[in-house]
């Protein structure tokens, strides 16, 4: 039983392709015949996929000191078929709202997050880590609108935003010895404030139920703002398609807040966008001041003592002071 939970290196690529397809096809059935079984049905299929997905991930072996891509896969995929495993828990416990309540998402959302973290640790997953903190951020929000159930997002708005300040410096303290684990903990953090700025389109359209609200308050347009030229800034730097193509998601997402709330002016954010723009592209295209001339070249017999060969032999010549010793 072990070895067939031990894919082979040179079909594993085959194999995490075949979970993907598994897993979009119990996503399809879960969706058309979510009602024509129990859930007790449900549940006892998804977990027992979930399961084996799981071990095969866990039990698949590293390249060279690192996970590879299949290994990954399987991973993602097992803990996503878990997540819907949970909600048909939650749903044969006497869960029959029909939608998800922020009990469900609660509950579920922390066993995910554990789930995900648990692998994490183990199988040092960079994305099973990113998992654990968007599931750890959709319980935490989730928590707060069932115990306290606010009127409005706001509060929501800064349990998002400070979670995504401790991901930033989880990201600064895991830089240096786990690079990938502190680039997906930049992502976790765009996403969060990306929920933020979508939040508040879906309000503005009236998705949410309300019409003509007053749309997203100033300090948290700075947020998203602020978020959207951070992380593009971090992935041309490090090079990372990730987090920059979270920071255009938050720019685009500033731009539409700010573009249709109404207001038929160029005042405020327009004309300091165009200023800003403007003047970054002035400074990068001035004139460039004329380089210090290069330094002369050693002259024959000048060269330093530690540079000198002869024949492709580095000769090492030691200078002794002819002085007799004290």
């Amino acid at each position: 039983m072990p070895d067939l939970l031990r894919p082979p290196p040179h079909r594993g690529p085959l194999i995490a392709a075949g979970a993907v397809a598994l897993a979009a096809g119990l996503g399809l059935a879960e969706l058309r015949i979510a009602g024509e079984l129990t859930p007790g049905y449900h549940l006892f299929v998804l977990a027992a996929v979930a399961a084996i997905l799981l071990a095969l991930g866990l039990h698949a072996p590293e390249e060279d000191g690192g996970l590879p891509a299949y290994k990954s896969v399987l991973l993602v995929t097992g803990l996503l078929v878990l997540y819907a495993a949970l909600l048909r828990l939650a749903d044969a416990l006497g869960d029959s709202s029909g939608g998800l309540p922020v009990a469900t998402m609660t509950l579920t959302g922390l066993a995910e997050a554990a789930a995900a973290l648990a692998v994490a640790v183990r199988t040092r997953s960079a994305v099973s880590g990113l998992l654990a903190a968007v599931f750890a951020m959709v319980a935490v929000v989730a928590a707060w609108e069932w115990v306290f159930d606010p009127d409005g997002f706001g509060v929501a708005r800064w349990l998002l935003g400070l979670g995504a300040a401790g991901l930033v410096l989880g990201s600064l303290a895991l830089r240096a010895r786990r690079p990938r684990q502190a680039e997906l903990l930049i992502d976790a953090a765009g996403l969060a404030i990306l929920a933020i700025g979508v939040q508040a389109l879906l309000d503005a359209i009236g998705f949410l139920g309300v019409f003509g609200s007053e749309g997203l308050p100033g300090v948290w347009e700075v947020v998203v703002l602020g978020a959207g030229f951070g992380l593009v800034a971090y992935g041309a730097i490090d090079r990372l398609p990730g987090p920059a193509w979270l920071g255009v998601a938050n720019l685009a997402a500033f731009v539409l807040i700010v573009g249709t709330d109404g207001e038929d002016t160029l005042r405020w954010w327009p004309l300091l966008l165009i200023l800003v723009g403007a003047g970054a592209m002035a400074a990068g295209l001035r004139p460039r001041e004329p380089l210090p001339p290069e330094p002369t070249a050693y002259r024959a017999g000048d060269a330093p003592l530690a540079s000198r060969t002869e024949e492709e032999e580095v000769v090492l010549q030691v200078r002794v002071d002819d002085a007799p010793p004290r």
